[in-house]
């Protein structure tokens, strides 16, 4: 694929990863009000059919207790909405972060996983370390030099302009 045409599947890759953030976020939910019924979430997928749905759930440890995934599902998907408008996405860390909090002793589900994203967004999990790390670095928000803006020296807001066009001067 050449660079333009990368360019112009961006916006649609960074919709499906948003609507897929939807889905984690629904399934926790979800979760949440059950979770003290049952011991695992295979237990929990099997005994309620609004879990049934919920495709990111059989890739799960089906022994993970609920509250655990949904410890680990906010660990996973919280740096997902800035990182999702960040000008250059940072690809590896948002297959790294949920592998690490959600598949670190799964690599069958993670494989899985992996291959259900890559069906809306080709090139998710790809320069992923074969090892979870720690996702702690990645969740940093990258170090910016500061700009002046009428003689002062102010920190740009990593949002300033991507994807909205620079302000006139005079706005």
């Amino acid at each position: 694929m050449t660079k333009q045409e990368t360019a112009m599947q961006d916006p649609y890759e960074r919709r499906a990863l948003l609507l897929h953030l939807g889905d984690v976020l629904e399934s926790v939910f979800c979760l949440s009000q059950c979770a003290d019924e049952y011991a695992s979430i295979g237990e929990a997928v099997k005994g309620n059919e609004a879990l049934a749905g919920f495709t990111l759930l059989g890739f799960i440890d089906e022994k993970m207790a609920p509250r655990d995934f949904i410890r680990r599902a906010s660990g996973a998907f919280f740096v997902w909405p800035k990182a999702l408008l960040d000008e250059t996405l940072n690809r590896p860390m948002l297959a790294n972060t949920v592998k690490h909090d959600l598949f670190a002793d799964n690599a069958k589900g993670w494989d899985a996983y992996m291959q259900e994203r890559r069906k809306e967004v080709p090139w998710f999990g790809e320069n992923v370390p074969d090892t979870a790390e720690s996702a702690a670095p990645a969740h940093a928000a990258p170090a910016q030099a500061p700009q002046k803006q009428k003689g002062k020296a102010t920190k740009a807001s990593r949002y300033s302009t991507w994807p909205w066009p620079d302000k006139p001067a005079d706005a």
